[in-house]
């Protein structure tokens, strides 16, 4: 399981929805990609 602690109490710069997915960019250029694969929520940390 992804940590999220970098981005705890963080600040979100901007959400960008391109319909299959969902990014949100927070303070220090940090992401968070959000989609559905299989059913499934699925999440990446960058």
């Amino acid at each position: 399981m992804t940590d999220y602690e970098p981005i705890k109490m963080a600040e979100v710069v901007k959400i960008e929805d391109t319909g299959d997915e969902l990014t949100m960019i927070f303070q220090d250029n940090r992401t968070l990609k959000i989609k559905i694969v299989d059913g499934k929520l699925v999440s990446e940390f960058v």
